[in-house]
């Protein structure tokens, strides 16, 4: 069950719709909010920055999506930097508590919402289990599936993956030498296919 924005919600809540462009931060680590978000149209990348300096991307939010829900229910700082990803990036803002006045009238709703925050927190576990018990080839494979999923392919079913190596890097922790090396070895063990570039699993 997915969580549906219509426009009762829009209305009831009094929501602000923002256009973002390639580049922009819609919030950073540490601000704290009095509005949910939900990415309606484009593409965010949800990111930290290591002691080091180094990027971490924690994971790419697609459309039709709440994120850092948990932080604003909870009225906590975000635990890190959203940025927009794709070209462009249409974001609803809804006030914090006339939302959750809509959820308390709208059970099936409630549902919805609760279940898309565990179905997240979930996800997130599995991220970390793959960070930290994974050798690279595995972690890899993990993420490229994750991403199937998000796009709704079947498991039996092929699609180019618009990650690049640089993306994967970001978002496992490994060197883009490790990457590109263990991309390669995956290509030849019959784990995916390179076509003109693009990775197909």
């Amino acid at each position: 069950m997915g969580f549906i924005m219509d426009d009762g919600i829009k209305s009831a809540t009094d929501c602000e719709e923002r256009i973002y462009h390639k580049g922009d931060l819609v919030f950073s680590e540490g601000e704290c909010s009095q509005t949910f978000h939900y990415l309606v149209e484009g593409q965010l990348s949800v990111f930290n920055f290591t002691p080091e300096g180094k990027e971490f991307i924690q994971h790419r939010v697609q459309e039709g999506n709440f994120f850092a829900e948990p932080a604003v229910l909870l009225q906590k700082p975000f635990p890190g930097h959203v940025e927009v990803y794709s070209k462009t990036a249409k974001v609803l803002k809804l006030k914090r508590l006339p939302f959750l006045e809509y959820l308390r009238d709208k059970p099936d709703q409630m549902l919805a919402f609760a279940m898309s925050v565990a179905e997240k927190s979930l996800r997130k576990s599995h991220s970390l289990k793959n960070l930290v018990f994974l050798n690279p080839e595995d972690q890899i494979y993990n993420h490229l599936q994750d991403y199937k999923t998000e796009h709704h392919c079947g498991e039996n079913k092929k699609m180019t993956v618009e990650l690049t190596r640089k993306d994967l890097s970001l978002m496992t922790g490994l060197r883009i030498e490790t990457v590109i090396r263990t991309v390669k070895r995956m290509e030849k063990s019959g784990r995916l296919e390179i076509v003109k570039g693009k990775i197909i699993v």
